[in-house]
């Protein structure tokens, strides 16, 4: 079953990705100066599903000392949202359960058109390694185009951002910071599609560092997140990652970069949670053009693992 999955903020959100606040030179690495990325992670928005899916389903124990599942409902837990935690280094597709498939996040307005982030190559020529006409002094990655009408917009368009300057509890050195937020302006929300046998309902659900409230809403569809770049080029609909050297596996690309850890540990209720993070890997963000890829690249792309949750998805008529 096809599902149109939207998420409206409540209020701002942090998306903090590898970028969180911590102690400079410990053990828990950080920074006091923290902006939010625009977009959640694919793989935050899978934890929100299977939580969602397990709350929704009636599988979780809610006490005053936490969250768990009981031995009792273990077994319809697993059946639900399966057992497998994803490793953006596997190959192999993971059991996740009824949820088969998360397709990777867009926006979308009230009216239901959908938008999605794009270099923009469509305001210059290419020709032998140079983009005609482009200035440096112009952000081109500050580009979201409408799949469903010939319409573009710059992130001041969508997106809003609020400042936090503030002294953390305690008073020591390390407590001064500096957050930058952002929230929809109206009638935006981010947006994906899943493929799933368990029928989600509305909701409201947290994200982000700060566990930022979203209203979820959730409607069946038989559409598809499709765009075809005017000039054959491949375009990532969602973060990508890639193991070859770019470079010597495509003709041009005009590419940013954003790390990627997730936690590799599971929560426990009768100790103290020591989250440990996996290693630093770099993807190559949404929107991204790459012009003449070799099938090298494309094969690499091709990632069953990281395409089942919403990576690694790209648009290509080559």
């Amino acid at each position: 079953m096809r599902q149109l999955i939207t998420i409206k903020p409540l209020e701002s959100f942090l998306f903090g990705g590898d970028n969180t606040f911590g102690k400079l030179g410990s053990e828990t690495e950080g920074t006091y100066l923290v902006v939010s990325r625009l977009f959640p992670q694919q793989s935050a928005l899978l934890g929100m599903l299977r939580y969602e899916m397990m709350k929704q389903a009636g599988v979780i124990t809610r006490k005053l000392r936490g969250e768990w599942v009981d031995s009792y409902h273990k077994k319809e837990a697993e059946e639900l949202v399966g057992t497998d935690k994803f490793d953006i280094q596997n190959n192999s597709t993971c059991n996740y359960g009824k949820l088969k498939s998360i397709g990777s996040v867009f926006l979308i307005d009230k009216e239901g058109k959908r938008y999605i982030k794009k270099v923009d190559t469509d305001s210059y020529e290419y020709e032998d390694k140079f983009l005609k006409g482009y200035s440096p002094k112009v952000d081109i990655y500050d580009n979201f185009i409408c799949v469903d009408l010939q319409k573009t917009l710059k992130s001041q368009d969508i997106f809003e951002a609020k400042e936090q300057i503030g002294n953390k509890k305690g008073g020591d050195e390390n407590s001064l910071f500096k957050k930058t937020s952002y929230t929809l302006k109206d009638g935006f929300s981010f947006a994906f599609y899943i493929e799933s046998e368990y029928e989600l309902k509305n909701s409201i659900v947290t994200l982000g560092a700060d566990r930022g409230k979203f209203k979820m809403s959730v409607s069946k569809s038989e559409d598809t997140l499709e765009y075809e770049d005017k000039n054959g080029y491949l375009t990532l609909l969602s973060d990508a990652y890639i193991t070859l050297p770019l470079r010597e596996y495509c003709e041009f690309a005009i590419t940013s970069e954003i790390s990627f850890r997730n936690l590799q540990n599971k929560k426990h209720f009768s100790r103290h949670n020591e989250f440990k993070k996996s290693d630093t890997v770099y993807l190559y963000e949404k929107g991204s053009v790459i012009i003449n890829p070799k099938p090298e690249l494309i094969e690499n792309l091709n990632n069953k693992n990281c395409q089942q949750i919403g990576y690694n998805h790209y648009t290509y008529k080559g």
